[in-house]
Parts: C-alpha cells; sequence; structure tokens
C-alpha cells in the first residue's frame, strides 16, 4: 500500500511533526518538472512506463521533501495541453506553487494556461525555477527571465523569487530549497489552518486493489485530520466506510492531517465502486448537489465571453462534469470581467464554500473562467432577482463572518439551515453565537415548527412572502368580495412554491401577530378587505358561525338567530350571507342556515346507509340522522337540488 511515492524522511524519530504543506508544480511538457523534483528528493515521480518511455508527466506523481520545520507532499502535474484536466485534478489542495520554466524554451502557450489555471485554485505562495540553465548563455538567461516575470503580471508568482537551476549540474538545487523554506514560512506567517478545529476532507486522485488489503485510495488532505479505525462518508453516493490502515509516504501513521499526502486502506467498499472525483470527508460534512452559485471571473486571456446557458466542463477538486452556465446579472461576461452565476452539473459533486474551480470549453479545449464557490447547495435563482443576488453577493470572502451567515439564512429562505449547512455554505465553524446576535437585532426570526425543532427565516424573506400572501388573498378577496376568509388548504397550495405547511402556517401566524391577516377555524383573510363591519357586527358574525357549528342538525332557525341577536336582528341576514360567501356555513333554505362541518356530516351517513340500490323515504333518512321533519324536509331538498340525491316517487338515491 503506497500513494504512489517516497519518502526522504531524515532518519530521526525524535524530530517534532513539521508543518504539512503540498507543492506542486506548474508549466509547460518537457520543462524539467520530473527531473527537478528528482534533483531535490532523490525521487521520479513518473511510475507509468508509457511516462518513461515518452518522458513525460500524464498522470501527477507524488514524493515528499523534507525541509525542516517542514513537511512538503509533492505533486507533480502533466504540462502537456492534452493532459490539463490530469493537472486541474493534481492541483487540488496546493499550498505552493513551483512554476517551472526552461531556460532553452522560455514561456510556452501551457505556461500561460497553466498560470490562468492557478488564478483561480487556492493559493497564493509560488516560487519559480528556470531549469536547464546549463544550455543557455547569461544573456539569454536574462531575457528568459525578463519574459517569465511579465508572463507572471498580476498572478501571484509576481514577486516570488526566481531560481536558476540545471538538475544535470545540481546548480541553484540548494538555493532553490532554501526559497522554498522561506516560501513556506510566509504561509506559516499568514495563519495556517488547525486542522483539530475542522471537519475531515480528501479529494480522491487514484484508487487500486493491493492483494492482502482490498481497496486503496489516494489523495491530499485539504481539511481536518484522520485517525485509523474512523469512518468516513464517501461522496458522492453516501457511501459510509471504515478506515483500516493510513499511510503517508509509504509510512505507516495513526493519522494524517491537513496538508499530507495520504494512501487510505479502506473497509467495506470495492474499489469498483469509487471513481476519481469522489471525496472522503467526515459523516455530514459535505452534501451531494448538482447546482451550485458561484462567484465567476472570465480569464483574461480567453478568447471567448461567458455567455448565458453555454456549455462547460466543470473541474472541482479532483472531479470535473459536462455543465450549463447560467449567469444571473447579465447576458454576457467579457474577459477579465467578474459576476455572479450558477452551474448546472450533470451529475452530483460535492464541495464546501469558497472553494476554487476552473471552467474550460470542450471544443476547443481552452480554460476560460474560474473562481469562488458561494452556495454549495444552492437554490434556482431568478434572473436579477435582486434580494436573492443581495444574499449571494453577502457570501463573498472579503465579507466578515456575521454578514456570511446572514447571508446564508437568507439565501436559504424557507429551507432549515442546521449548524452543519452554516458551516459549509461560509466556512464558519460556530455560527452559533452570530445566530443569537442575528436574532437580538431583529434581522433574523426563529420560528418554532414545533416543540422540538425550529426554523431560521431572515427578515427579508419574510416580507417578500408577505407580498406573496397578500398578492394571493387580495384576489381572492377581488373575487369573492362578501367573504371574509377562505379556507386555508387552496391558500397554502398557491403558496407551495415558497414553503412546506408546516412553515406557511407559521408565516400566516407571524403575519397575523403583525396585523395583516385574520386566521380563524382553518380560514385565512386579509384584515383590511372583505365587507367593512363594526366591532359588534363582528363579533356577531362570529357568534352566529360558532352556534351554527356547535349546534349542528338541530341549529336555530333563521328568525331564532334573529331574536336571539336582539337590537342587532336585522344585520343577522347579512351575516350570513357572508359567512356562506367566506365558506363557513350552506344555506340550506331561506331559513335553515348549517355549518359547513354539519353537511359534511350528514353526507358521510347518507352515504353509508344509502348503498347498493335500494332507496331510502324522508322518514328513514331522518331517523337515521336523528333530526326532525322540520329540518329532514329541507335538508333532502337541498341534497336533492346539489345531486347529492336523486328523487324517485317517495324514495330517494345516491346521486
Amino acid at each position: 500500500m503506497n500513494d504512489g511515492s517516497n519518502d526522504n524522511r531524515p532518519p530521526n524519530s525524535n524530530t517534532p511533526l513539521p508543518t504539512s504543506l503540498i507543492l506542486g508544480t506548474a508549466g509547460h511538457i518537457d520543462h524539467g518538472k520530473t527531473a527537478l523534483i528528482q534533483a531535490l528528493t532523490g525521487t521520479n515521480t513518473d511510475r507509468l512506463p508509457e511516462e518513461k518511455k515518452r518522458g513525460i508527466t500524464i498522470e501527477p506523481g507524488f514524493t515528499q521533501l523534507i525541509l525542516p520545520p517542514f513537511k512538503l507532499g509533492i505533486v507533480d502535474v502533466p504540462g502537456h495541453e492534452r493532459f490539463v484536466r490530469n493537472m486541474l485534478s493534481g492541483a487540488t489542495g496546493m499550498d505552493v506553487v513551483m512554476l517551472v520554466v526552461a531556460a532553452d524554451d522560455s514561456v510556452k502557450p501551457q505556461t500561460v494556461e497553466h498560470l490562468d489555471i492557478l488564478r483561480y485554485l487556492d493559493v497564493r505562495i509560488g516560487i519559480i525555477a528556470i531549469t536547464k540553465c546549463d544550455l543557455v548563455d547569461y544573456e539569454l538567461l536574462e531575457l528568459v527571465e525578463e519574459e517569465v516575470r511579465e508572463a507572471c503580471l498580476g498572478t501571484f508568482f509576481e514577486n516570488a523569487p526566481c531560481i536558476h537551476t540545471s538538475s544535470e549540474t545540481g546548480e541553484g538545487i540548494e538555493e532553490l530549497k532554501s526559497a522554498l523554506c522561506q516560501q513556506c514560512q510566509s504561509i506559516g506567517n499568514a495563519t495556517l489552518p488547525n486542522p483539530l478545529d475542522a471537519p475531515f476532507r480528501m479529494a480522491i486522485d487514484r484508487c487500486f486493489s493491493v492483494e492482502g488489503h482490498g481497496t486503496i485510495v489516494t489523495g491530499s488532505v485539504t481539511s481536518g485530520q484522520l485517525h485509523v479505525d474512523e469512518h468516513v462518508m464517501l461522496q458522492p453516493g453516501e457511501h459510509e466506510v471504515r478506515v483500516r490502515s493510513l499511510q503517508n509516504h509509504d509510512n505507516s501513521v495513526s493519522r494524517v492531517i491537513r496538508g499530507e499526502r495520504a494512501a487510505i486502506n479502506l473497509a467495506g467498499i470495492h474499489p469498483d465502486e469509487i471513481q476519481k472525483g469522489m471525496e472522503l470527508a467526515t459523516p455530514g460534512f459535505l452534501a451531494p448537489h448538482q447546482l451550485v452559485t458561484v462567484h465567476i471571473t472570465v480569464t483574461p486571456n480567453s478568447r471567448f465571453p461567458l455567455k448565458n446557458h453555454m456549455p462547460v466542463r466543470l473541474h472541482l477538486g479532483t472531479a470535473n462534469h459536462p455543465a450549463s452556465l447560467k449567469l444571473l446579472e447579465q447576458d454576457e461576461l467579457l474577459p477579465g470581467e467578474q459576476g455572479v452565476a450558477q452551474i448546472i452539473s450533470d451529475a452530483p459533486v460535492v464541495c464546501g464554500w469558497n472553494q476554487p474551480f476552473v471552467l474550460r470549453m470542450e471544443s476547443p479545449a481552452v480554460t476560460i473562467a474560474g473562481g469562488r464557490i458561494l452556495d454549495p447547495c444552492a437554490q434556482k435563482i431568478g434572473f436579477q432577482d435582486q434580494q436573492q443576488l443581495g444574499f449571494v453577493r453577502g457570501l463573498i470572502s472579503s465579507n466578515d463572518d456575521q454578514t456570511r451567515i446572514e447571508s446564508a439564512i437568507g439565501v436559504r429562505t424557507f429551507e432549515k439551515p442546521t449548524h452543519t449547512d452554516l458551516t459549509r455554505m461560509t466556512g464558519i465553524e460556530k455560527p452559533e453565537n452570530h445566530i443569537r446576535k442575528l436574532i437580538r437585532d431583529g434581522k433574523v426570526l426563529e420560528v418554532e415548527l414545533s416543540n422540538s425543532t425550529s426554523q431560521l427565516i431572515h427578515l427579508q424573506t419574510l416580507n417578500s412572502a408577505k407580498s406573496h400572501v397578500e398578492r394571493i388573498l387580495n384576489k381572492l378577496h377581488d373575487e369573492n368580495p362578501l367573504s371574509v376568509n377562505f379556507n386555508i388548504a387552496p391558500v397554502r397550495e398557491r403558496l407551495r412554491f415558497l414553503a412546506v405547511d408546516s412553515v406557511l402556517n407559521q408565516i400566516f401566524s407571524l403575519l397575523q401577530k403583525q396585523g395583516l391577516l385574520q386566521v380563524s377555524m382553518g380560514r385565512v383573510g386579509l384584515k383590511s378587505r372583505g365587507p367593512k363591519l363594526t366591532k359588534n357586527e363582528a363579533r356577531l358574525l362570529e357568534h352566529l358561525q360558532t352556534t351554527l357549528q356547535q349546534t349542528g342538525l338541530q341549529a336555530p332557525l333563521l328568525k331564532e338567530l334573529q331574536q336571539q341577536a336582539g337590537k342587532q336582528a336585522e344585520a343577522v341576514s347579512q351575516l350570513l350571507k357572508i359567512a356562506e360567501s367566506g365558506g363557513a356555513i350552506t344555506k340550506i333554505s331561506e331559513e335553515l342556515y348549517l355549518s359547513v362541518k354539519t353537511v359534511e356530516n350528514v353526507e358521510n351517513k347518507l352515504k353509508a346507509l344509502m348503498t347498493g340500490e335500494t332507496g331510502k323515504t324522508m322518514a328513514e333518512i331522518r331517523d337515521a340522522l336523528g333530526t326532525t321533519r322540520k329540518y329532514a324536509v329541507p335538508l333532502c331538498e337541498y341534497l336533492d337540488r346539489t345531486g347529492f340525491t336523486v328523487r324517485k316517487d317517495d324514495l330517494r338515491f345516491l346521486g
């Protein structure tokens, strides 16, 4: 079991654990990257017969260089244009990049493309190595360095050390090691992530089987730490696996940490189930998704603008998939321009906030753009939806932690983000304090869905929902001018695009507390609409509905209701019409009104009674309902009118 590398660790077991970093190479084909690494480490990273035969790197190769106090895992990536996809795969997780340019060939097209790609990857520190210096004179060497410096303008290589080397003579090798150590020190000064605080994550770049061991995967650890016997999740796929054993550069270890190369022996899975581009992560940390929201920059050297809905190939971690690009602010982005977009991948991908990505065209096969992930599990955002775009822009890394947490809650609209979701969306390990402050400041509401669950809703999201609720209810009031309120179920159905029923019910409750809605007995309406009633009339309407609900089939007739109303007797008829229009009661006859629930109960009893083809008389129906002729006669006539029953002579049948 190994990760395709050798270890040149000094034989001193008492040496303190050095800071682990990943060093990657970049540069044109045949510019001496692999030979330079061999001069630095003593290891030839070309491991495939075809690579050794042709003298070029096709797949990324791996080795290690100890420069106390640093331990550098080296990734030697391909340089040929045809192998740029593998270069992107190997570039995942690099901390330091060594740009390699041959003195006898200078800057070439793939040098420029590698520089374009590296603009978007999570790398800040670089070093330039000019190789094959033994093949040219001093004047040409100076000219090559000028050309390299010019190509690096505007990149993190702009002020990087430039070392002249020769793998054949050994010129500059020690100087290069010293410069590498200094560059690594500058990373340390820029605060390295603490692996103890972060979830584990590793993109898989190789998978194979070893007899007696089983499935082995390798990759660069980009987050957290992993121990033997721990369980991790293989994504995409939600496949939980156990770590049998670990190696770091051919050495068995009990753990691997961020910045190290790792070979992991997995239990519970066959190699055929693992593909390049999958990732191992702490369970629950990564969530596969096909839609991601991104901040994107078009490559300055690109000959092609980005157009809305154009097909692209998404390179993310060690994965690459066909995808479609959806611009959210304009129809086109020109070279050098930036914007917010969504990418729809053909297959689920896993990623986290601020993770770099690259977009390439299929034909011609060139790099056209790149950027950072803003929302790894995105909802669809409408073109120029300013509210959602505002939240999305709040997720850009230059914003403070509080703004990013607030924006993440806003982006999720009425979904229920967990703390893990918010960490994945913002990079903030402990969002609890920020959430509490947002609630105190009134920017975010915590809505209880049940005794044990609650929902975070941004105030702007609630206000947006409020406008949708008002629009739908206003339309219903326009269509039904006598109605005070409406059955809540159809209203919820029209608002299904916003949220699920439990959340919609809470929205109605919040809007009721704000004085916008009236909600009672499964009905909802706008307080500002419907018939204009005095306080006494509103109380009487509520009393009439409650009386008819409670008395069932023994409901008072119209004259009795008017007598009970006293001085408000004249208002009873109009109020009953309002209640009928609102769907609370049903008019059976000029004198008899019943609650809708009572009529439903009657119909259910008669369905059970009137089975088969045998009809029932009025007396049989009266007795079955347990009522008197005073109610049975108008009720049977109503059922005949509505088609629920059909009368033939003295018998009635189900309609």
